[in-house]
């Protein structure tokens, strides 16, 4: 008899382990297939101005089906443009580091390079910011304040904010 009840504690205590493996792994899968990102940004890079992550966005604000073809478009060249500054930054950051390598860096010459790059970044925030207070604008005083609530909502998660 107490082989049997050994047998049946075993048994549930397995189950249990099991179910608890299963739902963590699921909890697992389910953030990396679809991770709460911000907006216009996914694990391979930016995504489309169309996309569910971005409609997600969108439908939080309750837009209007003009304003939501509008914000589409919009969208798509600011990250369109923001990429270019991006791909700049990136290739200003590579011409640093090659300064830094050489035998004897060019102190004038690094001084140069970070004063462009910092010069780039700013163009990015100036323009970020000239984006998001055009969306505002198209907005109604609710919509307003769930855009801004979302966009302070993302930059307290500190992923690198991104507007729709």
């Amino acid at each position: 008899m107490k082989n049997h009840t050994f047998k049946y504690i075993l048994l549930v205590s397995l189950l249990l382990n099991l179910s608890l493996l299963g739902s963590a792994g699921y909890t697992h899968y389910q953030q990396t297939r679809r991770p709460i990102l911000p907006v216009g940004h996914s694990l391979q890079g930016r995504i489309s101005a169309g996309s569910a992550t971005q409609a997600h966005f969108f439908e939080d604000l309750s837009l209007k089906p003009d304003q939501l073809k509008l914000f589409q478009d919009k969208a798509a060249l600011f990250h369109e443009a923001l990429d270019k500054k991006q791909t700049r930054v990136a290739q200003l950051r590579t011409s640093l580091l090659g300064l830094m390598r050489a035998e004897h860096p060019d102190g004038k010459a690094i001084e140069a390079a970070i004063a462009d790059i910092s010069g780039v970044q700013q163009q990015m925030q100036e323009t970020v910011v000239s984006h998001m207070l055009e969306f505002k604008s198209m907005l109604d005083k609710d919509q307003q304040k769930k855009f801004l609530d979302l966009i302070q909502g993302a930059m307290a998660e500190k992923d690198g904010m991104q507007c729709p």
